[in-house]
């Protein structure tokens, strides 16, 4: 099966080729990593039964039978996750560090906070949490405009007698570089009813009016320039956001631009991945899934650099989706500035 591409945009040119003399083979050497660790997953599935099952018909823990069933069960499983995503994750990484490479781009598999975290903060982005993990960073350029890209798991964790931990956001953080001054800062996010107060961003902020009664259903806007965040939030702008929430299944998108930046955050959850563990790796759709979501990003970054006269119809990507039935997105140069 040969590779396809998402679309014929510049930066695909002769990626099929590259796959079958780069990645292929790559794939095919860490196959039998792979196939290595789902056998200790099974292993280590059944032996956790085995065990939970001696704990509860036995007894050794006396009265407490039930309960230390239950923590051998979970231990078991929490083992049997690490051995199986320590694997994923390297073979993951060496991918999108090859996928990368080849488009000009820089990845990074783990890092700490990243700088930009702070103005998704300030600009009311993202929710409070006391607990992170960043991974899976992508920088780089197209058409001029510098990009990042990464994925956010944060939590929140309460503390006293019945202290719990939830996941407050896990998605994708997006900064593009905008070349262009702003006199104000404008925010955008999907539209939530009688709780719309408690989602403005701050005290110099005010609503503004969008360009058609559809988007006032579908988006809530504030901004310190009214006239400046009329012309940001055109309704190609309007489409293009709505398009990558509906794409990303109902992703809660906020959006923010400020100093010169656009600011997106989308609830996607884990996406930019090579797919299941439990196939063979050597599958072009593995890397077909990876560089559709690619493409999004340089269909937004096209929009807001260069203005795509039209309307969209149906799929994000105006040129690379319009011809396929359905849309399944997965988941460098420098930075933006600051």
């Amino acid at each position: 099966m040969s590779l396809r591409t998402p679309s014929d945009r510049s930066e695909f040119a002769g990626f099929g080729a590259f796959y079958d003399a780069e990645i292929a083979p790559y794939l095919r050497a860490r196959e039998d990593a792979r196939q290595e660790a789902v056998l200790h997953l099974g292993l280590i599935v059944i032996a956790t039964a085995v065990a939970a099952f001696a704990v509860y018909r036995f007894a050794p823990l006396g009265g407490g039978a039930l309960q230390g069933a239950l923590f051998t069960a979970m231990a078991g499983a929490a083992l049997a996750a690490w051995r199986l995503n320590r694997t994923r994750r390297s073979i993951a990484g060496g991918l999108m560090h090859k996928i990368c490479a080849r488009l000009g781009f820089r990845f990074t598999l783990t890092m700490n906070r990243p700088d930009y975290c702070a103005d998704f903060d300030r600009l009311g982005l993202l929710p409070s949490f006391n607990r992170e993990h960043w991974e899976d960073e992508v920088r780089g350029a197209r058409g001029g405009a510098d990009f990042v890209l990464c994925e956010a798991h944060l939590k929140y964790r309460t503390h006293g007698k019945n202290s719990s931990t939830r996941t407050v956001f896990h998605g994708q953080l997006l900064v593009i570089d905008y070349h262009r001054p702003f006199l104000g800062e404008t925010v955008i996010k999907r539209d939530r009813g009688v709780f719309n107060r408690l989602m403005k961003p701050g005290g110099r902020f005010q609503r503004v009016g969008l360009a058609s009664p559809r988007f006032e259903k579908i988006f809530e806007a504030w901004s310190t320039d009214q006239v400046e965040a009329r012309m940001l939030l055109d309704p190609v702008v309007l489409e293009r956001f709505e398009e990558l929430d509906r794409i990303f299944d109902g992703a809660r998108l906020r959006a923010a631009f400020s100093g010169g930046r656009l600011y997106v955050a989308m609830e996607t959850g884990d996406k930019l991945n090579m797919g299941s563990m439990f196939r063979n790796l050597e599958s072009p759709t593995r890397v077909e899934a990876i560089l559709k979501e690619i493409d999004l990003v340089f269909d937004l970054i096209d929009v807001l650099t260069a203005r795509i006269e039209g309307r969209l119809d149906g799929a994000f990507s105006v040129e690379a989706v319009r011809n396929r039935d359905s849309v399944t997105a997965p988941g460098s140069g420098a930075p933006p500035r600051g």
